[in-house]
C-alpha cells in the first residue's frame, strides 16, 4: 500500500470512530449522564442510577452505548464499578466539529 492509501485509510477509521462517538451522544438521556459525569468527576452506577428516573436495565443499557464508543471510561474496584468521562476524546471530537464551534465552545468553559 502507499503512503496516500495508508492516510486515506486511517482517516477513514478516524470517520467511523467520530461517527460512532456522535451517535452514542445523539440520545437526549446518554447527553444528560455523560454531564452528569463530567460534572461530578467520577460516580459510581449507583450514584447514576439515584440521579436518572430510569430502571437499572436501561441505565446500564445507555451506559454500554457511551463505553462502547469510549466516551466514558469504567474503573472496577472491588464489586463497584465508577464511571468518568473521557474528556480527552470530547475535547478531540471539539477540535473536528465545523470551524468555529471548538473556539466558541472554550470560550464559555
Amino acid at each position: 500500500m502507499r503512503a496516500a492509501e495508508l492516510v486515506r485509510e486511517a482517516e477513514l477509521v478516524r470517520e467511523a470512530d467520530l461517527v460512532k462517538v456522535l451517535r452514542a451522544l445523539a440520545n437526549r438521556k446518554r447527553i444528560r449522564m455523560t454531564r452528569a459525569i463530567a460534572a461530578a468527576g467520577e460516580l459510581s452506577c449507583g450514584q447514576v442510577h439515584a440521579l436518572f428516573k430510569l430502571s437499572q436495565p436501561t441505565i446500564s443499557h445507555h451506559l454500554k452505548i457511551l463505553a462502547d464508543a469510549g466516551v466514558i471510561v469504567v474503573r472496577e474496584a472491588g464489586q463497584h464499578r465508577f464511571i468518568s468521562v473521557n474528556l480527552d476524546l470530547l475535547h478531540e471530537i471539539a477540535d473536528v466539529l465545523p470551524d468555529g464551534t471548538a473556539a466558541r465552545k472554550r470560550k464559555r468553559a
